[in-house]
């Protein structure tokens, strides 16, 4: 439930996420700011050739805490999730292993069991010959059944956890992708933002002719990154193994 919850606020800030609106008010408000900056000689340049301000360094933090924010909030979100992905892939492996193993000793013991067995056991000498082979073939049977069995179940255990594997794997990638995706949302209505107080700060600015037409700010979402590091290992591992069982399941086709 808590999961579901914090995934409909990713969606609804999909929609409607943002570092301050921007609308007629605010669009005021920025052209005053930028205005008033502009008078004061701000933005200025620094010495990398950027032009930077208080407010246009504002503007850059609050998107870093806003990315931060829904990061963090994915994060806790998908821990359970990203500790389930990794406890599955090693079982994965492991059933792998015993199903290998279990279908050698079943192909081994069909081996010792080839051909068909008519000797006759004490008491059996009034039984036909058909009689007998259908209790040698059942006594095979029974012999065989074990093996049988643990291949089935474990057989029926992998398509299981590769069936959950998979499913895990890719929503926690598209969990990711639509976090992504509102980040570069409220990047894009910040850059609009700034934009607006660029332009009238330019009016002002005694400088205006050197300036950029456009502010020339890199904005990033370092949060990302960091969100990241802990499950990269994690997530090409997965990788991996996905486009493995891929590749044995064309084969097998």
């Amino acid at each position: 439930m808590k999961n579901k919850q914090m995934k409909n606020s990713r969606i609804s800030k999909l929609g409607k996420g943002k570092v301050k609106g921007v609308g007629f008010f605010e669009g005021i408000l920025l052209k005053i700011t930028g205005r008033i900056d502009g008078a004061r000689n701000l933005p200025r340049e620094c010495g990398d050739g950027h032009w930077l301000s208080p407010h246009l360094d504002r503007e850059v933090r609050s998107y870093d805490e806003f990315s931060s924010r829904m990061w963090g909030q994915l994060q806790i979100e998908e821990e359970d999730e990203y500790a389930r992905l990794g406890v599955l892939m090693d079982s994965l492996v492991h059933t792998k292993s015993q199903l290998e193993s279990a279908e050698a000793d079943l192909a081994a013991a069909l081996s010792c069991e080839a051909g068909v067995d008519a000797s006759r056991k004490h008491g059996e000498s009034k039984l036909t010959d058909a009689q007998v082979a259908a209790r040698r073939a059942s006594e095979r049977a029974k012999r065989l059944a074990p093996l049988r069995r643990q291949v089935t179940e474990l057989q029926s255990k992998l398509v299981a956890e590769v069936d959950e594997f998979s499913a895990l794997r890719n929503k926690i990638v598209e969990d990711n992708n639509s976090t992504r995706m509102i980040c570069a949302r409220v990047k894009d209505h910040l850059l609009q933002r700034m934009c607006v107080y660029w332009n009238s700060a330019m009016i002002k600015h005694s400088e205006n002719a050197r300036m950029p037409a456009v502010p020339s700010i890199e904005v990033t979402s370092r949060a990302e990154a960091v969100y990241m590091e802990p499950h990269k290992a994690l997530m090409q591992r997965a990788e991996l193994l996905s486009q493995s069982l891929s590749k044995e399941e064309k084969e097998a086709a």
